[in-house]
């Protein structure tokens, strides 16, 4: 836990990427990231499911499988945890530590009706369960609220999550969505001395790693973004092609040589 934790550096981020599959999880070790993170939307996509699709079970063995082909510390991507109640969520935090990952992330995104984001009281409730747990496990704990992502809670109530989620014990607190230098400022004030992690999953030229630094984030990672980059460039090939009969490989295809540079194990 505290090798994880401790790259946690407000002001000095970790940058954290997220593979989606061994693959790119070994070719990002190699390319110099100290941690990594699974990405549930990635998993999903490389077995041809949509995001959210997949259960528990394999959201975990996605982390595991990346976890069993890298040497740094893997946090698992767990969504709400597999279920809506406390105990649920810290079901999920145990399974993970025992599946000998580093860290996990909890959200309070679910599967209620007309709402996705679970009520305030509700969504501490299960923070503190999964704390617990992760204490128990020697886990680092990151806990989300996903009500910007949504459109369903403004940035104060999102912030309200995160003081109240900090407070709780949670080791890290992340937002995804959040759209301005303004918007961090609001959230690392929010979370105290509780490291805060970003997610930049686009072009976002107010969110660069040094302005991120100059904010005092801890963490930075991608989401599913790298998986939508790459599926992006071959979908723009095929689509050319089918269409038009062109095969416009962009600038950014990778060679034989680099692929395999970064998959060759180290000497």
């Amino acid at each position: 836990m505290s090798r994880f934790l401790d790259l946690h550096v407000p002001g000095t981020p970790l940058v954290m990427p997220n593979p989606w599959d061994v693959g790119s999880a070994v070719m990002l070790q190699a390319l110099g990231a100290h941690a990594l993170a699974s990405t549930s939307a990635g998993a999903a996509f490389a077995q041809g499911k949509q995001d959210g699709d997949l259960s528990l079970d394999e959201m975990i063995a996605a982390a595991v499988a990346i976890n069993g082909a890298t040497d740094v510390p893997v946090s698992a991507d767990l969504e709400n945890g597999g279920g809506q109640s406390p105990d649920a969520a810290a079901a999920a935090v145990a399974l993970a530590a025992q599946a000998g990952l580093a860290g996990v992330s909890i959200e309070d995104l679910g599967q209620i009706a007309g709402d996705p984001i679970y009520p305030f009281d509700l969504a501490l409730a299960r923070v503190e369960a999964a704390v617990d747990a992760a204490r128990a496990h020697g886990i680092v704990l990151t806990a989300r609220s996903e009500g910007l992502l949504t459109g369903t809670l403004t940035l104060e109530q999102v912030c309200d999550r995160m003081t109240a989620f900090a407070s709780a014990g949670a080791d890290v607190v992340f937002a995804p969505a959040l759209a301005s230098s303004d918007d961090v400022r609001a959230v690392v004030k929010a979370a105290g001395d509780t490291p805060v992690s970003v997610l930049v999953g686009a072009a976002n030229t107010a969110l660069t790693v040094q302005n991120l630094a100059n904010l005092g984030v801890a963490r930075i990672s991608v989401g599913s973004g790298l998986a939508r980059a790459a599926y992006g460039g071959a979908l723009s090939v095929i689509r050319a092609a089918l269409s038009d009969g062109r095969f416009d490989y962009p600038q950014s295809t990778a060679s034989f040589a680099e692929i395999e540079a970064l998959l060759s194990p180290k000497s």
